[in-house]
C-alpha cells in the first residue's frame, strides 16, 4: 500500500500524485489534511502517515511538503522509516536500490510536479538489492 500525506504546501500537489496513482491502478491510503489550511503544520500528517508505512514492510510512503525537508526530518524521526528527500531520479533509485528507502519526500516549492513524476516512478519501479546494502542496513 502507498501512503500518501502532506502539509498545506503540498496539498495540491498531492492531489494529483493520487489521480497519477488511481490512473496506474495503484492502491493508496491519503492520510493528509481533509482540507487545504494554510496554517496547518507538516508533524501533525507526517507523523501518522509514518506509523501508517510501518504497519506492513510493504509499504510505502510519498510526503509532500514545501520543501520536502521538514517531512524528511520528521518521518525519519520513526524507527523503520528509511525517507529521502528527493529532487532527481539518480537520489530516487539509489535511496531505493541501495537504502531500501520506503518513503519518498519531496517539495512542492523546489520542484515541479511534471518533473516529479519521473522521480516517482523512479521510487515505485525501484527494487531493493540487497546484499552489501543489507549488512549496512542492520548496523542502524
Amino acid at each position: 500500500m502507498i501512503i500518501l500525506s502532506c502539509d498545506h504546501a503540498g496539498y495540491d500537489y498531492i492531489k494529483k500524485v493520487e489521480k497519477y496513482l488511481t490512473k496506474q491502478h495503484l492502491a493508496y491510503k491519503y492520510c493528509g489534511p481533509k482540507e487545504y489550511n494554510p496554517d496547518d503544520d507538516y508533524p501533525d500528517f507526517i507523523a501518522p502517515a509514518s506509523k501508517e508505512v510501518l504497519k506492513n514492510k510493504n509499504n510505502i510512503g510519498i510526503f509532500i511538503c514545501g520543501s520536502g525537508i521538514g517531512a524528511n526530518i520528521v518521518a525519519n524521526r520513526h524507527v523503520g522509516i528509511r525517507a529521502v528527500n528527493a529532487l532527481d531520479k539518480a537520489s530516487a533509485y539509489l535511496a531505493r536500490q541501495d537504502e531500501d528507502a520506503n518513503v519518498l519526500n519531496t517539495g512542492a516549492r523546489l520542484i515541479s510536479y511534471q518533473k516529479f513524476v519521473p522521480i516517482l516512478k523512479t521510487f515505485l519501479s525501484t527494487k531493493f538489492a540487497g546484499g552489501r546494502h543489507l549488512r549496512r542496513i542492520k548496523k542502524y
